[in-house]
């Protein structure tokens, strides 16, 4: 029995929504905080560990020249769930994930750049099932998975090739490490490159165990009265060797589009929506929820108080049925 999700393309608009809200509710509160000047859409990377095991893609800010260095700090707490049963293979992947990065970047001269990051991880039992049974009967989203598994209760368990494979849950673990560089080729436009470096703590489940290399290269404009809407579009290519027991089933060459808009809805508040596209991480396993193609929707709220950061408000939404994309995820952060 497949128990994937059924299609969320009818409710993609209800992320947006929630965040359009609150940013509405925030308004009330609007003397405490200082307009937030043009920026980039958040950086956004995947969470599942089944993208954990082979990519190293992920959208970049926009590094302007006027600023010497760039940091970004986010936080994404995402509930996971895939359920596949078939004769010749079988999936169970059922856990609440963390995922922490920690973005820097030092712009050298007027073209050029580095940059370097650090992420932090874990996957556990969780809390949010009975909270997201509520969420999809509200929003009419059928989860038939999440109908056969126990709440709270971890699982991921992959059976391929006459072979099982079982992986533990952890209470937290160093990511890959990412180090690269890169040059605007004039305003508006952005090329980096990449290489994430395997590390020792990673548990099975999420470990690359290869260097992979990656690029990608931006485009990001400000129009409108004011500059009042920003277009950011971004497209990557990325290359991880084949690695560790599911190695016959690895795709090794990965591509990631991203389409995002952000926009000053009133005073310091701005609205942003990403949509990422990702080709599939694994191939010929006869399981849709590691073959097919990841479709993620990106969307929240931006703003700035007198001082410090600007700060993240968001949420993930898996907009592709029966694909490896995090079911729900939020997300809070912070960018200086």
């Amino acid at each position: 029995m497949n128990g994937s999700r059924t299609s969320a393309f009818g409710y993609w608009w209800l992320p947006l929504g929630y965040w359009l809200l609150a940013i509405g509710c925030w308004t009330v509160v609007s003397g405490a905080v200082s307009p937030l000047p043009a920026q980039s859409l958040p950086p956004y990377a995947p969470l599942n560990p089944a993208a954990q095991m082979r990519s190293g893609l992920a959208t970049l800010p926009y590094f302007t020249v006027d600023r010497r260095w760039h940091v970004s700090f986010a936080v994404d707490y995402g509930s996971l769930i895939e359920y596949h049963a078939g004769e010749g293979a079988s999936y169970v992947l059922d856990a609440e994930v963390l995922g922490a990065r920690l973005l820097v970047a030092r712009s050298i001269g007027t073209t050029g750049f580095v940059l370097a990051e650090t992420s932090f991880y874990g996957s556990y039992d969780g809390f949010l099932d009975g909270f997201l049974d509520w969420y999809h009967n509200f929003t009419g989203l059928h989860v038939a998975a999440r109908e056969l598994r126990p709440k709270d209760e971890f699982a991921h368990e992959i059976r391929l090739g006459g072979r099982e494979f079982q992986y533990a849950k952890s209470s937290g673990f160093i990511g890959d490490v990412r180090v690269g560089g890169g040059f605007r080729h004039g305003r508006g436009w952005q090329t980096a490159a990449w290489l994430t470096l395997p590390t020792g703590s990673t548990p099975g489940g999420y470990r690359k165990g290869v260097l992979s290399a990656n690029a990608m290269t931006m485009l990001h404009h400000d129009f409108g009265k004011g500059n009042r809407f920003t277009y950011e579009g971004s497209a990557g290519f990325g290359y991880t060797p084949h690695h560790g027991e599911l190695r016959q089933w690895q795709h090794t060459t990965f591509l990631m589009v991203a389409q995002g808009l952000r926009a000053r809805i009133v005073g310091p508040f701005q609205g942003y929506a990403n949509i990422i596209y990702d080709t599939p991480y694994y191939r010929d396993t006869g399981i849709p929820d590691l073959d097919r193609k990841e479709l993620t929707l990106d969307a929240g709220a931006l703003f700035r108080f007198k001082r410090g950061p600007a700060w993240l408000l968001g949420m993930t939404q898996d907009l592709s049925p029966k694909g490896p994309a995090i079911d729900v995820a939020f997300r809070l952060g912070a960018y200086w």
